[in-house]
Order: C-alpha cells, then structure tokens, then sequence
C-alpha cells in the first residue's frame, strides 16, 4: 500500500509538473500594459490576469495597426521583444518589467517574420508610439493588448506613420475594462506622450475591478520628461504582484465549482455546476470575439449548450459569470 502511494504522489507531481510547462493560447485582455516609457531607457511593464504556464511566449512589439484592422502587408519595418514564461510560470496579478538597457533573461529580441520583419528589438520612439501585445506572428497573429500612448484614439494608419495607429481586430477601445487603451495627449494622430502609466491603487477585490481600473484611460498620467512629476512617483509605486483579495476564495471556487464537457467537442457542450449560482456564459474565439451570450438567471443545474453552428476547429474560451466572479475554460472544436 505504500508503495502504491509513494507512486500515486509521484505520478500527481510528474503530471503537475506537465501542465506547469505547458504552453498556452492567450485571449484578449489576458494581458494589461499599464506602463510605457518611450525616454531613456525604453520601458514597459505588463501584468497577467490568468495564470500564464512555464513555456508560453508572448510578443511585444511598437508595430501599429492600418484602418483594416491588421499589420501593414507591405511589413510594418519595426521590431519586437519576446517574452517566454519561467520555470515556476507567473501567477495572476505578477507584474514583469522590460528595460532596455538591462532587459531580464525571459525576453529576447524576435527574430523576425514578414510582417514585423525588424530583427533589433524593440525601440520606442518620442514621437508618438503603441506597445501591441500578441501572440502567433505579424503574418498569422492573435492579438492580446495594445496601449497607445500617441493618441487618446485608435484612428491613424500605421502604413502612412510609424507614430499613427488603427484599432487590431478583437480589440475595444471603448467601454470598460477595454483591451486597447489610448493614453496620449490628444485626440489627433501623433498628439502624444513620451511615458504614460497606471495612476491608482494596486489592491482590488476581484480581477474584473483590476481589469477595469488598469484599462480606464482616465487612470493614466502621461510625462514628456521621466522626472516629471506625477508620473516619476507613480513608476517607482509599480508594484511586483497586484493584490486581488478574492483570489484565494470566491474565485477559486467558482472555477473548481464548473467545468465544461466533452472537451474537445464537436460543438454541443456541457456546461457542468456543482451547485453554483450561473448567470452568464459568453463563449469567444482567440481574437477575443464574442462568438454567443447567454443569460442563465442564476441557474445551479447543468446547462447544455449547441456551438455546433456557431464554430468551427480551433481554440475558444468559455467565460462563466456568478453575481461576483468570472472563470474562463478553455474550449477545443475538433
């Protein structure tokens, strides 16, 4: 018997240990940008709101977007930094600074493809730029994030300026939380600030209040000059994790309460309660598209659903909402 044991904890440990290292698929707004310094030394930092497994890489770069929603075909001519998740993977709420003048062993300059085809890094420019989160390449991308710090807008063209930007499909600029948010110092293209970063608490009761607090344009202080004040002190109150008290509770809770099945599916779903209150499943694809909505009204039972019209093979996310909390699982179409 306690051989068997012995070897049932060391099977758990080898199969946790695979999940850990396990790459993953982001979706919109998995990823905040709440920091951006085009001044000497060129800066950012970003915080996760799901837990991001060892392995995973995530793009950085200063391309923006054209009206069509998309990179520049003709290849937007700047560059990227990679950042590849440690050993030991991050937590919801770490924060990750990149600086280039003495950038962390996890980012790496991106080697380059059609599209983003600059092969030096990334380099922030003063005179107006973007800091475009993604994953995949400029060629086949899912886009996570963007912070503008050019324009308070999403209505330049990246191909006619490198400081102008458009909106990237999947993406909102409106509404709250958003996943673009415009910081500059104007409404006009090009109307921008050199640094820009979150102003405001970093202790928050659920992560859809961080989401929104770190997505509210209005939370932002933007600076032409990195000693400027209140932007010098808001950078040195940049935490190393935000603070989200319910983390340990009601949403762990919520996501070990439900689950969703078959999984890989075919289309037609189940969504599986323990006895929770459910009152909303949004289902959307890795660009962060809402592919169907659906209100439960608090229902505690099981609840099938039928996708089968709706999607084809690839990857979704199924957000499912109590009165309080959101868990997201992730779905696979065969």
């Amino acid at each position: 018997m306690k051989t068997k044991l012995l070897f049932f904890t060391f099977l758990m440990s080898f199969v946790l240990n695979i999940q850990q290292t396990q790459a993953q698929t982001l979706a919109a707004g998995d990823i905040v940008v709440f920091w951006y310094q085009a001044d000497t030394p060129d800066a950012f930092a970003f915080t996760t709101f799901v837990e991001l497994n060892a392995g995973t890489e995530i793009i950085f770069t200063d391309c923006g977007a054209v009206p069509g929603g998309t990179f520049d075909p003709a290849g937007c001519g700047e560059g990227a930094t990679i950042y590849t998740v440690p050993v030991g993977g991050l937590d919801i709420g770490e924060v990750v600074i990149w600086d280039d003048s003495a950038p962390a062993p996890e980012f790496s300059d991106y080697s380059g493809d059609a599209i983003i085809n600059g092969s030096s890094g990334l380099a922030l420019s003063t005179g107006g730029d973007v800091i475009t989160v993604l994953q995949g390449s400029g060629v086949s991308p899912s886009f996570i994030f963007m912070i503008n710090g050019a324009s308070t807008q999403f209505t330049g063209d990246d191909s006619v300026s490198t400081t102008e930007t458009n909106l990237f499909t999947g993406l909102t600029d409106v509404g709250l939380p958003r996943t673009a948010v415009g910081v500059g110092a104007g409404t006009g293209n090009s109307q921008e600030f050199d640094n820009a970063v979150y102003q405001g608490t970093y202790t928050f009761n659920t992560i859809e209040d961080a989401k929104i607090a770190l997505t509210n344009p209005a939370n932002y202080t933007g600076a032409n000059a990195i000693t400027d004040e209140p932007y010098a002190t808001s950078v040195d109150a940049i935490p190393t994790k935000i603070n989200i008290t319910s983390l340990s509770t009601e949403e762990f809770e919520l996501a070990n309460a439900v689950f969703v099945t078959p999984n890989p599916s075919n289309g037609k779903i189940t969504i599986k309660n323990t006895g929770v209150a459910i009152d909303k499943v949004v289902v959307t694809d890795i660009n962060g598209r809402t592919i169907s909505s659906y209100d439960l009204q608090g229902t505690t039972v099981d609840k099938e659903l039928n996708l089968s019209s709706l999607v084809s093979s690839g990857m979704y996310f199924v957000a499912i909402s109590s009165e309080s909390n959101t868990t997201v699982k992730k779905l696979i179409i065969k």
